[in-house]
């Protein structure tokens, strides 16, 4: 009975790839030239690029936007001196990000359709050149699209310049926000001036950076493989016995 064992275990692997497929850290790096993003790595509205199961289309949300206008690029950290496309964009990461550019937002989703819960990111505030920039620069904002309807969002406080750089930090969110399946997740900005005041979509000012976006399917689908791989075990003990 033992001539079963490799197909069982070839199964077993194929659950475990169903689960894996939508459990990612996005780090933006590798990214292969899109046919809806053709002129990256500057990315314009109504462009769309891939990674690890999940697709990134951002677009502008300003009244009469055309097709095209910049609201994105894929920086090379590496390099930040001629990638960054005149702006002050975080030092202190030496692999590709994206940055989101004039009020941009960024919208994800998983390229199957299944849901999934956004655990954490990394992210800087990217600033104008030469501005000078309050102590909080921006509020980060992920607003999720919810399974079954409604939905919530999370912020982060983004810090200005430390000794004259930006810098990437590691944010974690909510369990709340954390915890909750999404069909679309939306990342935005709202600039912040002096007096604390901030908002969105006003100012071109709204600029973030992002890298290792961490993802995860929902329970249900963990739930599915599990029973999977119960079943898998339960066969394998069958014909052992027999």
């Amino acid at each position: 009975m033992k001539k079963y064992l490799p197909r069982l275990a070839v199964a077993a692997a194929a659950l475990l790839s169903m689960g894996a497929a939508q459990s990612a850290v996005i780090t933006f790096d590798g990214l292969s030239p899109s046919p809806l993003a053709t002129n990256m790595p500057l990315l314009g509205d109504g462009d769309e690029f891939y990674q690890s199961g999940y697709f990134f289309a951002p677009f502008s949300n300003q009244p009469g936007a055309l097709a095209g206008d910049l609201v994105g690029a894929i920086v090379d950290g590496a390099d930040v001196a001629n990638t960054c496309f005149s702006v002050a964009c975080p030092t202190n990461n030496s692999t590709h990000f994206y940055t989101a550019l004039n009020d941009g937002v960024l919208y994800m989703g998983s390229n199957s359709g299944a849901p999934f819960m956004l655990q954490g990111l990394s992210a800087s505030f990217v600033g104008a050149a030469g501005d000078v920039f309050p102590s909080t620069t921006l509020i980060l904002r992920a607003q999720g699209s919810k399974v079954g309807g409604g939905s919530l969002t999370a912020s982060i406080n983004l810090p200005g310049p430390v000794g004259g750089a930006f810098s990437f930090a590691n944010y974690s969110f909510n369990p709340t926000f954390a915890n909750t399946p999404m069909t679309a997740i939306f990342f935005f900005g709202l600039a912040c001036n002096s007096g604390g005041s901030c908002s969105a979509f006003s100012s071109d000012k709204g600029q973030f950076a992002l890298d290792n976006i961490s993802v995860v399917p929902e329970p249900s689908e963990w739930l599915m493989l599990g029973l999977g791989l119960l079943a898998v075990g339960a066969v394998v003990r069958r014909r052992n016995a027999a």
